[in-house]
């Protein structure tokens, strides 16, 4: 009976221990996906800001140019955040919090073409 209680009480530890450190796993990353959501709506601010201060072929090669910076910067993070094809949890915070980075030192680079102008 002792054996068996102790098994009981082991397994609620257990599944107990699991689902908390689940909970921290959810919370971290949804806390990395908003602040990348953050990052991503400021930059799409500034750029619309230099876009308009443009003229049209500067406005042409500004959006190829950010066509290929999402390009670079979705495949450097992915280099970065998963060597050797490994994923899991820490692959995925890895590669937000890198897009996050990144995405706010473009917006740092749209914000000083605009103060340029």
């Amino acid at each position: 009976m002792k054996k068996i209680l102790f098994g009981f009480f082991s397994f609620l530890f257990f599944t107990q221990f699991m689902f908390s450190q689940n909970q921290v796993d959810a919370t971290g990353e949804t806390e990395i996906y908003q602040a990348y959501d953050k990052a991503d709506k400021e930059l799409n601010v500034v750029y619309n800001q230099l876009k308009k201060k443009l003229g049209t072929k500067d406005q042409a090669a500004l959006v190829v140019s950010q066509k290929d910076w999402i390009k670079f910067r979705d495949s450097n993070c992915k280099f970065k955040s998963y060597p050797e094809g490994y994923g899991g949890v820490i692959a995925n915070k890895m590669y937000a919090d890198c897009r996050m980075q990144i995405t706010i030192s473009r917006t740092k680079e749209l914000k000083s073409l605009i103060s340029g102008f």
